[in-house]
C-alpha cells in the first residue's frame, strides 16, 4: 500500500491527462499544488507544457475520469479539483493502517552511506546553548536519513590541537591535580581552569603593554579592557581561589607566548609529558560533554582526535601534496584558488557562494605549525574513506562558510573530486539570549546543562499545576521542549531564546505536541476500558468513510493527514526540520479543535465512532513518527 495517498491521486489524474494529450504523466505530476479551501482540494497550474489550442474543457473531462475526483472546474490558468470525499478518506485510512508509523516516510531505492559530523565543540569547556542547536540539528539529520533507509554514522571531531588547548594545558601544568570536585561535572571544571588561565594571560598581556604604551588614547582603551577583565577575574577567583592564585603566581613572570608555542609544537610532535597532560585534561572535558549529549538524546558513534591525524602521518601526507602546489602569501605557504574559482562549473559543483571572496589558504605558519584547515582536509578524507561514505555532512555554524569553502576547493585541487562535491556544509545561525554576551575565554557561557536543568525545573512546575509529580517525566519534557524549540526555526535564521516559547503547554511547543499525543493515547485507553477492540484493519472495514462528507473540520483533518508524506519528503530533501515542525503543530491544532467539538469513544453511531477512532489513530501515528525523527520520546500520559 502506498505511503502517499496524495501521490496516488496525482498519478491517477496525470495518467488520464497524459492519455488525452499524449504526454508523459511525470511531466504533468510536477504541475500540482494544494489551493486554498475555497478553490478545491487540488489544483493543476496550466503552463507552457500545454499547447495553446488545448481546450480546458477537455482537460476537465480527463481529470474527472479519475475515480478520486468528484468535480473539476477550469478557471483561467488553473484547473481546480474537488475530491470524492468517501473514496479519498478510505485511501488515506488504508495507507495509515497499512504503514503505521512508516506512513508518509519516503524510502531510498538505493540507500546511501552518510556521515554526519556534528557538535565537535572545543574540548576546553562545557557545551553552550549554541552547541545545543548544532546537536539538535545533527541528530535530526541522522534520524531522518536513517528513516529513509540510508546507513548513517555520526562523528565528533575532538579539536585537541591549537592555541586554545595549549592555553588550557598551560594552566593545567601549574596544578598538582586536576581531578574535579565530586559536585562539579568534569567539563565544567576544565572550563573553569581554561577561563581562569585565559583571563590571567590577557590581564598579564595588557599590563605589560601598558608599561610601554605612550599613546594616551590607546592607554585609555587598554585600561577599559583591563577593568572588564579584572571584574571577570574576581568572579572566577570566587569559584576556585586556590586554583586562581596558583596559576596567577606561576604565570606572572613567565614568557607566556613562548610556553604556549612550546606546548603546541610539543603536542604536534607527540612529546610524552605534554601529550599526557593534554590528553588527561581533554578526556575529562569530553567525558562531561558526552554525558550532556546522552542527556540531550544526541548520540555519537565515533569520537575522532585531531592529534591522531597528525601522529598517524595523515596530515603530513596532505601537507606534502599541498606544498607541491603552494606559493608564498604574506610570509607563509598558501594555496591560491584563483584558477578553480574562474571556472563556473566547478564553483557550482562545489556550491561556492557567488559573492564569497576566497583568499589563498595558508597551510603552514612561519613557525612550522599547521593550520586547522589543513588538518580538516585530512579529516575529510578520513571520513569518506573509513565509512566508504557517499556523502559527508558537516553541521557547522555559518561563520565557518569561508573555511568550509576553502576545504572543498583544496580537496578538489588534491584530486578528491568526488569528496569535494559530496562534502556538505550544513550551515546554521546563532542562538541569542537577551542581555547575555557569551565568552568561554572569560567563563561567561550559558551551558546546555544549565538550560536543561532549568527546562526540567519549569516542566516540573507546570506538571504540578496539573496535579502531577514525576521527575522523569519533567526531564523528558524539558529535553523535548528545548530540542523542538531549536528545530522549529529554519536553520538559516538566528534564534532569540525565550522560555515562554520553549515551555508553552498551550501551543507551538514540544509540551503541546506531547500533550496532543498523550490525548490520542487517552482516547485508546478509554476505548479499551469500554471493551472496544482496537483492531485497526477490522475498524477500517467497518468505518463510515463518508463521515467527512458534510463536515468541514473532519474533512480538513483528513486532508492535513494526507499531506504528511509530501511534508516528509520535502523535509528530507531540504534537511529543514522547521518544515515538519510547522506541519505537526498545524496537525495538532486541527486535531485539538476537533477533539473539543465532538465525542469520539462516546459516539453513539458505531461506524461513525470507528471513523473518528481512525482519525485519532492517524494523528497518533504521524506524531509518533515525526517526534522520533526529532529525537523526542512520545509520552503516553501527560
Amino acid at each position: 500500500m502506498s505511503v502517499n495517498p496524495l501521490e496516488v491521486v496525482r498519478k491517477c489524474i496525470s495518467t488520464e491527462i497524459a492519455k488525452e494529450l499524449n504526454l508523459d504523466h511525470n511531466v504533468i505530476k510536477e504541475l500540482f499544488t494544494v489551493p486554498r479551501e475555497e478553490y478545491g482540494d487540488l489544483t493543476i497550474v496550466l503552463s507552457k507544457t500545454f499547447k495553446d489550442d488545448i481546450q480546458s474543457d477537455k482537460l476537465v473531462e480527463a481529470v474527472k475520469r479519475c475515480s478520486y475526483i468528484e468535480k473539476a472546474k477550469a478557471i483561467g490558468m488553473y484547473i481546480n479539483m474537488w475530491f470524492n470525499k468517501p473514496r479519498f478518506t478510505e485511501l488515506v485510512f488504508r495507507s495509515i493502517v497499512a504503514n503505521e508509523t512508516n506512513y508518509g516516510i519516503y524510502k531510498e531505492e538505493k540507500p546511501k552511506r552518510i556521515v554526519v559530523e556534528y557538535v565537535s565543540a572545543n574540548p576546553i569547556h562545557p557545551l553552550h546553548i549554541g552547541a545545543a542547536r548544532n546537536a539538535a540539528i545533527g541528530n535530526f539529520i541522522a534520524n531522518i536519513n536513517k528513516a529513509v533507509g540510508n546507513n548513517v554514522q555520526t562523528r565528533f571531531y575532538i579539536n585537541d590541537v591549537g592555541r586554545q588547548t595549549a592555553i588550557l594545558t598551560l594552566g593545567v601544568k601549574q596544578l598538582k591535580d586536576i581531578e574535579p570536585p565530586k559536585d562539579i561535572k568534569p567539563d565544567h571544571w576544565i572550563g573553569l581552569i581554561y577561563a581562569i588561565t585565559s583571563t590571567i594571560i590577557e590581564i598579564i598581556s595588557i599590563k605589560r603593554s601598558l608599561e610601554i604604551e605612550k599613546n594616551e588614547e590607546k592607554r585609555k582603551e587598554m585600561q577599559r579592557e583591563l577593568d572588564g577583565l579584572l571584574i571577570d577575574a574576581t568572579r572566577l577567583r570566587e569559584q576556585a581561589p586556590d586554583i586562581f592564585d596558583t596559576i596567577l603566581e606561576k604565570l606572572k613572570n613567565m614568557d607566556i607566548e613562548k610556553e604556549i608555542s612550546k606546548i603546541i609544537k610539543g603536542y604536534e610532535k607527540g612529546e610524552k609529558e605534554i601529550t599526557e597532560i593534554v590528553r588527561k585534561a581533554v578526556a575529562l572535558c569530553i567525558e562531561g560533554i558526552s554525558k550532556t549529549l546522552q542527556r540531550f538524546k544526541a548520540s555519537i558513534d565515533i569520537w575522532d582526535w585531531e592529534s591522531d591525524l597528525i601522529w598517524s602521518g595523515e596530515v603530513d601526507e596532505v601537507l606534502k601534496a599541498l606544498k607541491n602546489m603552494s606559493s608564498e602569501y604574506k610570509g607563509a605557504l598558501a594555496i591560491d584558488f584563483k584558477i578553480l574559482l574562474n571556472i563556473e562549473s566547478i564553483r557550482d559543483k562545489l556550491r561556492i557562494p557567488k559573492n564569497l571572496e576566497i583568499p589563498p589558504l595558508v597551510i603552514l605558519r612561519s613557525d612550522g605549525t599547521t593550520l586547522y584547515t589543513v588538518r580538516d582536509i585530512a579529516y575529510s578524507i578520513k571520513k569518506f574513506r573509513e565509512y566508504n561514505a557517499d556523502k559527508v555532512i558537516n553541521v557547522i555554524a555559518s561563520e565557518q562558510t569561508l573555511p568550509q569553502a576553502q576545504l572543498r576547493l583544496a580537496l578538489y585541487m588534491l584530486g578528491y573530486h568526488r569528496e569535494a562535491e559530496n562534502l556538505i556544509h550544513y550551515s546554521y545561525e546563532i542562538v541569542n539570549i537577551e542581555g547575555t554576551k557569551m565568552s568561554s575565554r572569560r567563563g561567561k557561557i550559558i551551558t546546555l546543562d544549565s538550560v536543561l536543568e532549568e527546562a526540567k525545573m519549569r516542566s516540573a512546575i507546570e506538571l504540578e499545576k496539573k496535579g502531577m509529580k514525576a521527575e522523569d517525566i519533567a526531564e523528558k519534557i524539558g529535553v523535548a521542549a528545548l530540542k523542538f524549540y531549536l528545530l522549529s526555526v529554519t536553520p538559516s535564521r538566528p534564534i532569540k531564546f525565550s522560555w515562554d516559547n520553549v515551555l508553552n503547554f498551550e501551543r507551538n511547543s514540544a509540551p503541546y505536541l506531547l500533550y496532543t499525543f498523550a490525548r490520542t493515547e487517552g482516547v485508546f485507553r478509554k476505548a479499551k476500558e469500554l471493551g472496544i477492540e482496537l483492531n485497526w484493519i477490522r475498524i477500517l472495514s467497518e468505518a463510515d468513510t463518508s463521515f467527512a462528507e458534510n463536515n468541514v473540520r473532519r474533512w480538513r483533518l483528513v486532508k492535513i493527514i494526507s499531506e504528511y508524506p509530501d511534508i516528509f519528503y520535502r523535509c528530507y530533501k531540504e534537511l529543514d526540520p522547521s518544515i515538519m515542525a510547522i506541519y505537526i503543530l498545524r496537525l495538532a491544532d486541527e486535531f485539538n479543535s476537533w477533539y473539543d467539538e465532538e465525542p469520539i469513544v462516546l459516539e453513539s453511531n458505531d461506524s461513525l465512532r470507528k471513523s473518528k477512532l481512525l482519525i485519532t489513530y492517524s494523528v497518533n501515528q504521524i506524531l509518533k513518527g515525526a517526534l522520533k525523527i526529532f529525537g523526542i520520546e512520545p509520552l503516553e500520559r501527560l
